[in-house]
């Protein structure tokens, strides 16, 4: 797959920060889409997470990251309660579509940080990844995840530095 640079217009977002296992994710988005469907929030994309931990290195009930939906940008902002809506800036991020298992979504991974380095980025941020599809509605070869890393180009924040100077 290609990796691609794009800008991701600002979104607004309603999100589960949770500490646990990752294969708890399905519970959570069923959450998520029952709290969108009672509060008559319109999802607008698929559901994500992004990670703060990376499975390497942290027991599988240690895992920290959020779990969300993108929603409409006329749903109210709330920092209360376990479903937060918040909203995430214009940012760049490199970006790659995964083709198959979750179990083999490091490959990618690994991927992008190689390309990161030839190409001069610096990831600035923890990864997000999108679940296009579900293994509810594909085999698990055809599954479709975009993971996506923010980052700045390091020219342009060296440049900066520079100037500063």
């Amino acid at each position: 797959m290609e990796i691609e640079d794009k800008i991701i217009e600002e979104e607004r977002l309603a999100i589960i920060n949770y500490k646990g296992n990752v294969e708890d994710m399905g519970i959570l988005i069923a959450k998520l889409l029952s709290w969108a469907e009672a509060n008559k929030v319109k999802v607008v994309g698929s559901p994500f997470s992004i990670y703060f931990t990376s499975p390497q290195n942290t027991k599988p009930d240690e895992m920290v990251y959020d779990i969300g939906i993108p929603v409409s940008k006329d749903t109210e902002l709330s920092e209360e309660g376990e479903i937060k809506v918040v909203e995430l800036l214009e940012h760049r991020v490199i970006s790659i579509i995964h083709k198959g298992s979750y179990e083999t979504l490091s490959e990618s991974y690994k991927e992008m940080v190689e390309y990161s380095i030839k190409h001069d980025y610096d990831i600035i941020g923890s990864p997000k990844e999108i679940y296009i599809n579900s293994p509810h509605e594909v085999q698990e070869e055809e599954l479709l995840t975009e993971i996506q890393f923010p980052v700045i180009k390091m020219w342009v924040f060296l440049s900066f530095y520079h100037f500063k100077l």
